[in-house]
């Protein structure tokens, strides 16, 4: 491999426990990372080490990886995106960190929680590193073909961009003098560009108005609900109260009628003179 005239940035992404660390030290030639197998990330802090190699200086920046089991996804993305400014002028590629084999669904949802970290436009800085090597008995290429579209569509959004390693012989220099043939064609189609803290500004603005807009939605929608709310209150009120008026009104309107029979039955009492007819003379007067 003929030396390359610039200097490499390479930035290691990816779920927990796939192997960004050992990847890191295979393509450095060193341990610069400590690397253990482990559903736990050893690295918690982004870290940044070089090695002179043929084709020049590379720097590789080793991040936290997502998933982990004492650390939140929440803080380990907060320490990931400062990977950037450990990168100036900025990263030549992400390298996307995955083991060969089934896409599960943390994997899917750590590489969606990457792109929306960094923005669409970092797929064109992508490329997906595949760990395991070993472990395969098919090629690569029939292994992707064979995989679910999850996986394809990922590799189609890298621009068809990956390799694999195999970790367990870091000694096979070939397979990083490879590794970086292919992002130094990246770089190249690129045009030498890598990227840059001012593309990673604007996805924090975007970010930023998109999380002030679904907060606006939300009070509107609050406000909104308790408008309803409230008139459907009032308009229950409003009904109990002209139900209650009209049992009162009818209330009065019977004791009234009642009441307009009393000098019928005061004439016929008069005219009775009887004894009957005075207890019951008395008794319409107290109903009235």
């Amino acid at each position: 491999l003929q030396k390359s005239t610039g200097d490499l940035t390479v930035v290691l992404v990816g779920k927990t426990g796939m192997g960004k660390s050992a990847s890191g030290n295979t393509i450095l030639g060193r341990k610069a990372f400590k690397e253990l197998m482990s559903f736990q990330s050893v690295t918690t802090m982004c870290k940044k080490e070089s090695a002179e190699l043929r084709r020049g200086r590379v720097t590789v920046i080793d991040t936290p990886g997502l998933f982990d089991t004492k650390i939140s996804n929440k803080d380990s993305i907060k320490e990931i995106a400062k990977c950037i400014t450990m990168a100036t002028p900025g990263p030549h590629v992400f390298l996307l960190v995955l083991r060969v084999g089934r896409f599960t669904q943390e994997e899917k949802e750590s590489v969606k929680l990457i792109q929306n970290l960094f923005g669409e436009e970092s797929s064109k800085y992508t490329m997906v590193l595949f760990t395991g090597g070993d472990d395969l008995e098919q090629s690569i290429e029939e292994m992707i073909s064979a995989s679910d579209y999850s996986l394809r569509n990922l590799i189609y959004q890298c621009g068809n961009r990956y390799h694999v390693f195999n970790n367990r012989n870091p000694e096979n220099r070939s397979q990083v003098t490879d590794l970086l043939e292919k992002i130094d064609s990246m770089v190249a189609v690129n045009g030498g560009s890598c990227y840059t803290h001012e593309m990673f500004q604007n996805v924090e603005e975007a970010l930023q108005e998109e999380q002030e807009r679904i907060l606006k939605e939300k009070n509107e929608d609050i406000e909104r609900e308790k408008k309803e709310l409230k008139a459907k209150h009032e308009a229950e009120f409003c009904c109990a109260s002209v139900s209650e008026e009209t049992t009162a009104v009818q209330h009065c309107r019977q004791q009234s009628e009642n009441c307009s029979l009393t000098p019928y039955f005061f004439n016929l009492c008069s005219n009775a003179g009887s004894t009957h007819a005075s207890i019951f003379k008395a008794n319409i007067c107290i109903l009235c």
